[in-house]
């Protein structure tokens, strides 16, 4: 049996919240739903014209939070205020959090893995709303 005679890799490594910019979204407000349709969920990847992988999306706490958790979406590339758009993929609990200056916060790593094709875009949201937020980035690489 052949193997794959065209691999992909990436060409360029994105961490970027918006496929822009090279800086990480603060998640702060509950979003209260699992159909992606919240005002409240934040983009934090949008692969490129040749589409993207994503490694793995890395929360970091921002200071003191109630304990939560983080809802990963992935949307089609087109509005996701229409829930059909948007596909309810996971979640990780986020533990409570205190800042102090004698000790660092917990990283939290979500595991992806996964291919996008070109426009998708993947969007995450809280459970509860937390004091101080998370920043969320996508770890991928575009096409």
């Amino acid at each position: 049996m052949p193997g794959n005679s065209d691999p992909i890799y990436s060409r360029i490594g994105d961490t970027s919240a918006n496929g822009t910019t090279g800086m990480p979204v603060h998640a702060i407000t509950a979003t209260g739903d699992f159909t992606g349709v919240s005002a409240n969920h934040v983009l934090i990847h949008t692969a490129g014209t040749n589409g993207s992988y994503v490694q793995r999306i890395r929360c970091k706490a921002e200071g003191t939070n109630t304990a939560s958790v983080l809802r990963v979406y992935i949307n089609n590339g087109s509005t996701n205020a229409t829930a059909t758009n948007n596909a309810f993929y996971g979640e990780i609990s986020l533990p409570a959090t205190t800042l102090i200056n004698t000790s660092s916060t917990v990283d939290v790593d979500y595991p992806m893995n996964v291919a996008l094709p070109s426009s998708f875009r993947i969007y995450v949201g809280l459970g509860t709303t937390v004091a101080a937020g998370w920043m969320c980035s996508a770890i991928a690489g575009q096409y």
